[in-house]
């Protein structure tokens, strides 16, 4: 799976959840570390997270965005 699935994985859950207010999805271009790509940024923290999967979208807005918890197996900065 690639960079667009996993945006749409993100869109998708955030649309499920209804967090327009809290969470921003957007899309971009290579952000540098193409080779752990997809990667996504959490702000304000600037937590990356690379080789991130359609599946691991879950995990990432229950543990990270709603728990306030790193998804340690994901983090790559």
């Amino acid at each position: 799976m690639g960079a667009e699935e996993t945006f749409n994985a993100f869109f998708g859950e955030l649309e499920k959840r209804g967090m327009f207010e809290e969470v921003f999805v957007t899309g971009t271009f290579c952000m540098g570390p193409c080779d752990k790509g997809p990667t996504v940024v959490v702000y304000p923290e600037g937590v990356w997270y690379g080789q991130v999967k359609p599946g691991d979208v879950t995990e990432i807005f229950d543990k990270h965005l709603v728990g306030g918890e790193l998804v340690e197996r994901l983090k790559i900065m």
